[in-house]
């Protein structure tokens, strides 16, 4: 692992990072990789945008074999919806770079932003839907409940998503 610290702001690359970009060159994907780099960056540019606009500063950015990852102890003190658009802005971005790229008649590069950001708002994990969806929850649950709330929601969608994708895979490739 490497850390570096701009600033307030401490960069981590993991070795995970590194082992992903190996594997894109080792299989002569290196375009695929390029283009989900490139998504990610878009994403997480977003997210840093609005967290600048709403004087936010961020802790520490951390390249990993998943993506990109940004994290911030202000964002916790932030407002409710301050916090939700500064989740949904990778998303959007990622959408908006979808529609130009498919414009432009980059449809490869355009389906890697278009997944990026569908992947992103899935509430598993620590990715951007499950944040937004315990943002919710807060409003509507006891506070004892949430977590468990966000945690059963997010197993029923990665049940979901299996079953979809067992079912896409057996009907298209068998």
């Amino acid at each position: 692992m490497i850390e570096l610290k701009l600033r307030k702001t401490v960069v981590e690359l993991r070795f995970s990072f590194f082992a992903v970009v190996a594997l894109f060159l080792f299989l002569k994907s290196y375009l695929f990789g390029i283009a989900a780099l490139a998504a990610c960056g878009i994403h997480e540019l977003a997210h840093l945008a609005i967290m600048t606009i709403f004087g936010i500063s961020a802790d520490r950015i951390t390249f990993y074999g998943a993506g990109i990852c940004i994290s911030s102890k202000e964002t916790e003190y932030a407002k409710t919806g301050v916090r939700a658009l500064i989740l949904l802005a990778g998303v959007l971005a990622n959408f908006a770079a979808a529609v130009f790229l498919h414009i432009v008649g980059n449809d490869a590069a355009s389906a890697v932003n278009l997944l990026t950001g569908i992947l992103n708002l899935l509430p598993i994990g620590e990715l951007d839907g499950a944040q937004l969806l315990k943002l919710a929850v807060i409003k509507i649950c006891r506070p004892e409940n949430v977590d468990k709330t966000v945690l059963l929601f997010g197993i029923f969608t990665l049940a979901a998503v299996t079953i979809f994708i067992t079912v896409f895979a057996v009907h298209f490739f068998l």
